[in-house]
């Protein structure tokens, strides 16, 4: 019987949110968990997009609850297949800024939770529909075309360099 070939992988914690964007709620606060599972996987998401979504066996994002006192804290973890996945993914493409697709995500979240508080308390109709439905939206063609092919093509460009660099001749010691 043939087995499948197991792949390693190198795990990469980014954090809930790009490096440069500010928590929006402490942990110990009372919508933490809420809101930090909501920013980590709008993360997820833009990170897919801009790693131009990979086969899972070289890169897949994956949001991970880790318990703590004051509730899970959770963390965005890369895992990066031995290889092509090396070449595929790269930390200086990180973003370091939510993008227009992410925020719109993140408002429209924020929004349902905030609509589910006010119906269980009565202070919104049990009835009331929100423009644009229940359900969450589809942001993703709110994005740039311009910036969607510039990150597509910064994968391409990383895996042209890195077959070149694959291809060129080795040195050896002269004797």
């Amino acid at each position: 019987m043939s087995h499948p070939p197991s792949t390693r992988f190198r795990e990469v914690s980014l954090g809930t949110r790009p490096k440069s964007e500010p928590e929006f709620i402490a942990l110990g606060q009372p919508q933490y968990s809420d809101i930090a599972r909501l920013d980590a996987f709008t993360f997820k998401r833009y990170l897919d997009r801009v790693f131009w979504h990979p086969r899972p066996e070289v890169l897949r994002f994956e949001v991970r609850a880790i318990p703590s006192e004051e509730g899970s804290v959770y963390d965005v973890v890369a895992l990066v297949g031995q290889g092509e996945g090396e070449v595929w993914f790269s930390e200086a493409a990180v973003p370091e800024r939510w993008d227009y697709v992410a925020i719109s995500e993140t408002s429209d979240g924020l929004a349902r939770m905030q609509r589910d508080e006010l119906k269980s308390t009565d202070k919104l109709p049990a009835d009331y529909v929100p423009f644009g439905g229940e359900g969450p939206q589809d942001y993703s063609k709110l994005e740039n075309p311009e910036e969607v092919a510039r990150r597509r093509w910064d994968v391409v460009n990383r895996m042209r360099a890195a077959n070149r660099l694959a291809r060129r001749p080795r040195k050896t010691g002269s004797l």
